[in-house]
């Protein structure tokens, strides 16, 4: 695994000030968004029964302020394998105190909303998550995805290779997020069947059927007739 030393906080607040880098990266997004064939092919995830869907977020017990077994068979929907050592540290002796940092993360806050002082908390627990050995950074995104939905994005490696700029990638979210054009724009191709996703869950699921070299995304962009980005 990589050295965790190299690795940057979850927000790399010394970066948070939004430049023109990160405005012309979140454009590119943007203008991904328009994608012929992409609401077809994010509806296809939601409602076609061999994707994670809304099970993500409606699986089981998801208590705030817990890591549940629920969360962690939830997250490995999304092509996350545990290792049984982790599992023993999150539901045993590790518990109160990742229950401790969730509970300083507020529940309700967008991440377009965020102020730095949120987002420092959530760094918090991203490291913690990380000094864990066994959790890398997509399982880590994946898991504060699950218990704070409307604050924290998945960042793996589709989701940095669509932002496609190094070591900015939640900055490049939160500064797209930020556009309420953008966010109608990600309204906008929100399936029927996923009333209950949140802003962020659709537009990681857009990312994915766009950017993912995977077997499922192409068969997800043939469905919808859709071009790779």
């Amino acid at each position: 695994m990589p050295d965790r030393g190299l690795r940057p906080p979850y927000w790399a607040m010394d970066s948070l000030p939004t430049d023109d880098e990160v405005r012309a990266a979140a454009r590119r997004l943007r203008a991904g968004l328009a994608a012929p064939g992409l609401s077809q092919a994010v509806a296809a995830y939601f409602c076609e029964p061999e994707f994670a869907g809304l099970t993500f977020s409606d699986l089981g017990r998801n208590p705030p302020n817990e890591v549940t077994t629920d969360d962690l068979l939830a997250v490995s929907l999304l092509d996350i394998v545990w290792r049984p050592e982790v599992v023993r540290l999150l539901l045993g002796r590790l518990g109160p105190q990742v229950s401790a940092m969730l509970a300083d993360i507020p529940q309700d806050t967008d991440l377009w909303d965020a102020d730095d002082d949120v987002l420092r908390r959530v760094d918090v627990l991203w490291e913690a998550l990380l000094a864990i050995d066994g959790i890398g950074t997509a399982s880590a995104t994946k898991l504060l995805a699950r218990k704070r939905p409307r604050l924290c994005p998945i960042s793996d490696h589709v989701v940095v290779k669509a932002v496609d700029l190094p070591g900015r990638t939640l900055q490049v979210l939160r500064c797209l997020l930020q556009d309420p054009e953008a966010r109608a724009a990600i309204e906008a191709l929100r399936p029927s069947c996923a009333t209950g996703a949140t802003l962020l869950r659709i537009l990681d699921v857009a990312l994915w059927v766009s950017h993912s070299t995977s077997a499922a995304a192409r068969w997800v962009r043939r469905k919808a007739e859709m071009t790779a980005a």
